[in-house]
């Protein structure tokens, strides 16, 4: 019976360095740097993050989620809008990543013509009443 529990022991040592390994297998969203505006008067301080797994972005105003999105298969590009505090905030974002990660011939087809446009980073540029005002990169 002793031999049993000393082997059990020995088994559940030798995992804990797994457990703990498989606990770091998903990645953080990418986090924009946040950028402070001065707009008519007004401070606001922009920032977002990306998920890469889900190419899900969101954008914050003042500590506020605001928009938020998916891009769309295969689809470098997305356009947001909501208001705040009864402002007119956009965005425009290009994700080269988006197109540049995909598999096989398709993401380096992709990641080329993207360099010789020279649009292959990430970025959104955030609007105000139709007015861009800042960008954001991720």
């Amino acid at each position: 019976m002793e031999i049993y529990s000393v082997m059990l022991k020995k088994i559940f040592i030798s995992t804990l360095p797994l457990l703990a390994l498989a606990g770091c297998g998903s990645t953080p969203p990418i986090q924009a740097q946040d950028k402070t505006v001065s707009y008519q008067g007004k401070v606001y301080v922009f920032g977002g993050q990306y998920d890469k797994k889900l190419k899900e972005i969101q954008l914050t105003v003042n500590g506020d989620p605001l928009l938020k999105g998916r891009f769309a298969p295969y689809t470098p590009t997305l356009t947001l809008a909501s208001d705040y505090q009864n402002v007119n905030i956009s965005s425009y974002c290009y994700f080269g990543s988006v197109l540049s990660s995909q598999a096989g011939v398709f993401g380096v087809v992709a990641g080329a013509i993207q360099s010789s446009n020279s649009k292959s980073g990430d970025k959104c540029d955030v609007k105000i009443g139709g007015e861009t005002i800042e960008s954001l990169y991720f």
